[in-house]
């Protein structure tokens, strides 16, 4: 078990990833795959593209130049806006890439445009049809995908569940965010609840963590409810971390722990912003070492 995190919060406090990576001596990077099939450079600015065999090959030596690995590929393709064909076809590409930067999971993104046109059914409908078809159109690898409770609808535990089950692959879980259903505005005990009973699904984690006011802990809230005011870092917030990461370990979970703190808005100050992420991954670790999550 390694802590990981994501590009994009790297670069909200460091100029490009490797710096960021080698001041929190982490190497396990989950990196944004584009529509476009572009990924974050890793020495500089901008994006490289992985269109061909050649870009993945020359993204992959750069990684392992700065010893980094690529724990997992984040895609944000919409599939209310594509044809079932388009679908199938991006995230075999998707998959493909994965396999060659010896990313171990795929994250798929629950929150679509045109949600207002789907009913639960067809939602679930929808993502069931996609992803059968590219699992059984990829059945000569083990590239895992996590659907992420992610967005209003997303964060409709039945709506995950119900994708997972129809799917009924190994190879199809979920991504679970640690902050996204008490953002919804489930109450923490809920939240908590929703958390170890999903544990069993999880390919993939994205942590993060608000500290709501007491008074508003315990009730249903509106969705997103003061959010930006009152996400906090990971090792300062409501929801109880290490309950659920027990659920995890005992469900075996074999994955990173990765770390998405959304709370670095808060802080002007560059040098504030890296003791939190450094807190961050202390406090991972800590408690990694607690429940002894094999290494």
């Amino acid at each position: 078990m390694y802590i990981a995190i994501r590009d994009s919060v790297l670069l909200e406090v460091f100029p490009n990833v490797v710096e960021g990576a080698k001041y929190l001596n982490i190497n396990h990077i989950e990196f944004r795959l584009n529509n476009n099939f572009s990924v974050a450079n890793l020495e500089s600015d901008g994006e490289m593209l992985l269109e061909t065999d050649e870009q993945i090959l020359l993204y992959k030596e750069e990684c392992q130049k700065q010893n980094l690995i690529v724990s997992a590929l984040l895609t944000e393709f919409d599939l209310s806006m594509a044809s079932f064909e388009k679908s199938v076809e991006w995230f075999k590409k998707a998959v493909h890439i994965a396999e060659a930067l010896e990313a171990k999971v795929i994250r798929i993104d629950s929150m679509v445009q045109q949600e207002h046109l789907y009913t639960f059914g067809k939602k679930v409908e929808l993502y069931t049809n996609v992803f059968s078809e590219v699992i059984a159109e990829t059945d000569d690898t083990e590239i895992e995908f996590g659907l992420e409770n992610h967005g209003r609808e997303g964060n409709n535990p039945i709506f995950l569940w119900a994708v997972v089950k129809n799917i009924d692959s190994p190879r199809f879980g979920l991504t679970l965010d640690f902050g996204n259903f008490y953002w919804r505005g489930y109450p923490l005990s809920e939240t908590e609840t929703i958390l170890k009973l999903l544990a069993p699904y999880t390919k993939h984690t994205h942590i993060k963590n608000i500290a709501y006011p007491k008074t508003a802990q315990e009730i249903y809230r509106e969705v997103g409810w003061e959010y930006d005011t009152y996400v906090c870092p990971i090792f300062q917030g409501d929801i109880n971390i290490e309950s659920v990461l027990i659920e995890l370990k005992n469900a075996d979970y074999n994955n990173v722990l990765c770390i998405e703190d959304e709370s670095l808005h808060h802080y002007s100050d560059p040098e504030k912003k890296k003791e939190i992420l450094q807190k961050d991954t202390e406090f991972l670790i800590e408690i990694m070492n607690d429940i002894q999550f094999d290494n």
